[in-house]
């Protein structure tokens, strides 16, 4: 004959097996293992131009600030204020602007680091005010990590592909084909959803 106990211990087993069972199964009926503040994401796909001017003209947007006394200029360290342009061309639409330092930073190869402090501040239509920061490296053609966001971006991540697009004197035109996902806060967020946007 069993013993009372023991029989008050099955059952309490039993019990907690099926209040966690039904713990589980309400867990995967939700799609999400946690609550979390923001349930899905928008996809950001929108290409721009960066309009780079060097030289010492009236609109130059680059200023050198430390130039190194020997042969290699390792340590050159260069503050800017690029334009976001809508087009790799003169009078195009301006959408924003890249600011913060580059420096060169490798020895052997002589390339180009752009620092975290790359702030791409958006201004007109949709993004009006938001911010992506943006580091990598800056090469002819490569790519950058868009490491946060604030404004309709709040905290975005993603990609950016950069190339050169066009020339002009003393004028690089760099396109960027930024991907990321951002934050969306709607209180009517489905879970697991996700809108992609375009941006024009």
């Amino acid at each position: 004959m069993a013993h009372p106990a023991s029989a008050s211990n099955a059952r309490l087993t039993t019990t907690i097996l099926f209040m966690s069972l039904l713990l589980v199964l309400a867990t995967a009926s939700l799609g999400c293992p946690c609550p979390c503040s923001y349930t899905c994401e928008n996809e950001l796909n929108w290409r721009v131009y960066l309009k780079q001017v060097v030289g010492t003209g009236p609109s130059h947007n680059q200023e050198v600030i430390f130039r190194p006394q020997h042969a290699n200029p390792f340590g050159q360290t260069v503050v800017q204020d690029w334009t976001l342009v809508d087009a790799p061309a003169q009078g195009a639409k301006v959408v924003g602007h890249a600011q913060g330092v580059h420096v060169l930073s490798d020895l052997a190869n002589v390339g180009w680091f752009v620092s975290l402090n790359l702030n791409m501040v958006f201004q007109g239509d949709r993004f009006s005010g938001s911010t992506l920061p943006v580091m990598g490296v800056l090469p002819p053609e490569g790519e950058w990590a868009v490491v946060g966001g604030t404004g309709e971006l709040a905290l975005a991540r993603g990609t950016i592909k950069h190339r050169i697009a066009g020339s002009a004197p003393e004028t690089n035109f760099r396109q960027l084909d930024i991907h990321a996902f951002y934050a969306n806060g709607s209180a009517s967020c489905v879970v697991g959803s996700a809108a992609v946007i375009a941006a024009k």
